[in-house]
């Protein structure tokens, strides 16, 4: 019976990871510099960062589609990377 109980904390563990998998996106606009670049990715997060939600890392706070429309709006080709 001490082992129904390991089991029992192994199943959110492994929801938890499965919910941390990110998707990679790659964001493209042509003859932006890096400063631009940068400066860019700072205003969307700051635009799209969830403050009510509950997350383990700073990057789940993220509204990803709030900041792709971001990106978007700003001139960048967005596309998921493989």
């Amino acid at each position: 019976m001490a082992s129904m109980p390991r089991r029992l904390l192994v199943i959110p563990i492994v929801l938890t990871l499965v919910g941390c998998a990110e998707k990679n996106y790659l964001y493209d606009k042509p003859n932006a510099t890096a400063a631009q670049i940068d400066q860019d990715l700072f205003t969307c997060r700051k635009e799209s960062t969830r403050n009510t939600a509950i997350a383990i890392t700073p990057s789940q706070r993220i509204d990803r589609e709030a900041f792709n429309r971001c990106m978007e709006r700003k001139g960048y080709t967005i596309t998921l990377e493989k």
